[in-house]
């Protein structure tokens, strides 16, 4: 039987060396669904929205493997049906 599509929505905490800062900014934009929202002090915000959990921990390797970095932590996972997502609010 066919998985139902999802849709995944996951924050993350990424610790890394306050001179990598912009390195690891132009790694993380090559991520698709990625979106950087902060950085200070050698601690960087994003949101990653995927299909799967799969795809979550498959980039939190990659960001992982980003000379600099020393962890991402999940802060907030929210997934569902991609379809409750595009449905029109009403």
């Amino acid at each position: 039987m066919p998985r139902t599509p999802e849709i995944h929505v996951s924050s993350l905490v990424i610790q890394h060396n306050p001179d990598r800062t912009e390195s690891l900014r132009e790694a993380a934009a090559a991520i698709a669904g990625l979106d950087w929202c902060a950085a200070e002090n050698g601690k960087a915000v994003v949101t990653l929205v995927t299909g799967s959990a799969h795809e979550v921990l498959d980039h939190i390797a990659t960001l992982n493997a980003v000379p600099g970095v020393h962890t991402t932590t999940m802060v907030f996972h929210h997934y569902e049906p991609a379809d409750a997502v595009e449905a029109p609010a009403g």
